[in-house]
């Protein structure tokens, strides 16, 4: 059956959602509640995830709120585990494609659509989404679980990397878009993380 994304061609990136940037974001109680839903409906589902820090030396380490275990590269999923588990990156790129590390693992993974949450939406995020574009990956925008420090910068960014060539969905729409339908083995364990 045919479903929105695919598994196994998408990868889910999480963008800075560090301890000194997040309390200035202006939906940052949504954007770690999402967040977090995210990365366990991610693990649920089998999908590749991968977390930035941009400079952690001065901005700090992924807010704490945020649990997962980090992995050295995705063959080392220990699949007895439910936890969700990430491979992590520090940058001081604000694009995460020219960072020579994080390219080459996103290039690594075979994946075809790139799904972007965190923050900045219009500094990081964008200047990644619009080279993974350029770049000729489908782009995916979980707006839901994106923030910048005000609304108007934030609109402003979803706009244009819109019109760029991005698709904005929100976290439900992400996860229940991997499943055709309610008979999908992971149906009940992802509705539970939603409510």
């Amino acid at each position: 059956m045919q479903t929105l994304l695919q598994k196994d061609e998408s990868l889910l990136l999480g963008l800075d959602i560090q301890e000194r940037l997040i309390p200035a974001m202006f939906y940052k109680e949504k954007v770690l509640k999402n967040a977090q839903i995210l990365l366990t409906g991610a693990r649920k589902l089998g999908i590749k995830t991968l977390i930035s820090e941009q400079y952690p030396k001065g901005l700090g380490k992924t807010d704490e709120a945020l649990k997962f275990k980090t992995i050295a590269d995705f063959n080392a999923l220990d699949h007895n585990d439910e936890s969700p588990q990430v491979r992590l990156f520090e940058k001081i790129s604000f694009s995460v494609m020219n960072d020579e590390a994080i390219a080459k693992c996103i290039k690594s993974t075979n994946c075809k659509s790139l799904v972007f949450f965190g923050i900045e939406t219009h500094i990081c995020v964008l200047q990644s989404v619009i080279m993974a574009l350029k770049m000729g990956f489908e782009v995916w925008l979980i707006e839901d679980a994106l923030s910048s420090r005000s609304k108007e910068n934030h609109k402003n960014a979803l706009r244009f990397m819109q019109t760029c060539g991005a698709k904005i969905i929100n976290t439900e729409s992400f996860l229940f878009g991997l499943m055709s339908d309610a008979k999908n083995e992971h149906f009940k364990a992802i509705s539970t993380l939603i409510k």
